[in-house]
């Protein structure tokens, strides 16, 4: 699913800004939301004009120009020490020279950290303008007195640093290269822990179960609230590969999602995905070679061959991911793959139990255990919005190991992996925004959910079929 390109600007620009000191003064001096600002700025500076020469004038001529204004009069207001002049660096120093004679030397130094005078204090906020001034980095709305000024100063201030983050944006390589699709993991993928969270073998012996004429091997595990999940592999599969085979892992789950970000009205009637493998080299390596088409096409026969059973109170729900793959050359040598989806993976497309991510994001993540994780976290986030709930949860370990399937058998080592795994998410600045673990228990408090997000992530059609269908199906399948 691809977005139109001013939508992905906006969502873009309001993602840097939401990161700066920017937002609070916008709060609190304008009405109205991001979006209605950025896209009028965007139409008066950038559209169908030369990037590079309208960013410069804006810097020249808005940007430095003010900051230069700024400096030189808050400077010169509290060199000139005029009676009317009551604010920024002149404010500060009369607030300061009245705390210093009521209070002493001796308790000033204490308080602002042995600066023994409100000159020498004065000194160092100057040097910081001076700093600010002619530091590319910092914005308008960095300007340590930004509140003192007039509410038409500052919004002066935040149409001239969203327009300039509007221009950065636009020549950001990362923006004009960066895949721009939203991915959708299935609920099935997610609430369940089919894909592992760590890149290992796995050395299949018995036991043996034999399901519809196929014998299968079987990978167990166990979490403590008194699930069991099987992973069953072919056996013919797994002998082909001397028994020792590899997890399903996160680069699995990321050519899963490729290729059902790839669906199309094929897949609506037919539980069908026709792909080019080419296609999938290109958006999850960095070169085309024939290695990297071979580990796509591994990728994907693996996944036919791999399935589960979770077992809950006598109770037992199997799926797999692939139920068919033929992989074929075309008379002009494209490789394409003709993949059938498993019933249960179809039908959380079908009846939208999907949780939606941006690409972009998804791939700034270093950890596995993280990369699953933020499947997880968003899930419960849009959750909140939708029911409009708190976005404070409290989620404890059971929770988690029903859904991350752990490698490591000690609690405690677990315990910590989450931890990490959260603490990039947090750094990030993805789905989580601050959490506190309590024993084995993990306080978490989620980002809101923005108005491009509700937009992109939680609106829309899913597929490419008349509500007919839908609704054919899902009685079918009820």
């Amino acid at each position: 699913m691809c977005m139109d390109y001013s939508s992905l600007l906006i969502r873009e620009v309001i993602d840097r800004v939401s990161k700066l000191r920017l937002l609070s003064v916008y709060n609190e001096s304008i009405k109205g939301d991001l979006e209605s600002t950025i896209l009028p700025l965007y139409q008066q500076h950038f559209e169908n004009k030369d990037v590079n020469e309208a960013l410069r004038i804006l810097k020249k001529d808005f940007l430095n120009r003010t900051k230069r204004r700024w400096l030189d009069a808050a400077i010169r207001d509290y060199e000139q020490k005029k009676p009317k002049k009551n604010k920024e660096l002149i404010g500060e120093y009369r607030a300061l020279t009245a705390y210093y004679k009521t209070n002493g030397k001796e308790l000033f130094c204490k308080q602002f950290e042995n600066i023994p005078s409100p000159e020498e204090v004065i000194n160092k906020r100057i040097d910081i303008l001076r700093e600010w001034s002619q530091e590319d980095s910092f914005f308008l709305t960095d300007y340590p007195y930004i509140h003192q000024k007039t509410k038409t100063q500052r919004e002066k201030a935040i149409h001239t640093d969203i327009s300039i983050i509007i221009g950065l944006t636009i020549l950001d390589p990362s923006f004009q290269n960066g895949n721009h699709s939203i991915i959708e993991s299935p609920f099935s993928t997610v609430e369940n822990p089919f894909f592992s969270n760590s890149r290992a073998k796995l050395l299949v012996e018995q036991p043996l179960l034999e399901k519809e004429g196929k014998e299968y091997f079987l990978s167990t595990y166990n979490s403590e609230d008194g699930t069991d999940y099987e992973l069953l592999i072919e056996k013919e599969y797994a002998e082909e590969n001397g028994n020792k085979i590899s997890d399903l892992d996160r680069f699995d789950y990321k050519v899963f999602l490729e290729i059902m970000s790839q669906r199309d009205e094929l897949f609506a009637t037919q539980k069908i995905i026709n792909v080019k493998i080419g296609d999938l080299v290109k958006a999850l390596y960095k070169t085309d070679s024939k290695r990297n088409y071979q580990m796509i096409e591994e990728r994907i026969t693996k996944m036919k061959h791999y399935s589960m059973t979770k077992v809950q109170h006598n109770k037992k729900i199997a799926y797999g991911i692939f139920d068919f793959v033929d992989i074929t050359t075309m008379p002009n040598g494209t490789r394409i793959a003709e993949i059938h989806v498993n019933e249960v993976i179809y039908r959380d497309y079908i009846q939208r139990q999907t949780v939606r991510i941006y690409k972009n994001k998804v791939e700034k993540l270093s950890l596995d255990a993280a990369y699953h994780l933020l499947f997880v976290m968003q899930k419960e986030r849009l959750i909140c919005y939708e029911t409009k709930s708190s976005y404070n949860v409290t989620r404890d370990y059971l929770y988690f190991s029903t859904r991350v399937r752990f490698r490591k058998r000690r609690k405690k080592e677990n315990l910590v992996e989450i931890e990490t795994a959260l603490d990039e998410l947090v750094e990030q600045k993805l789905a989580v925004q601050s959490y506190k673990r309590v024993g084995q228990v993990f306080q978490i408090t989620f980002i809101p959910v923005g108005e491009s997000e509700v937009k992109d992530l939680l609106a829309g059609d899913y597929e490419y079929a008349p509500l007919s269908i839908y609704q054919n199906v899902t009685s079918s399948i009820g």
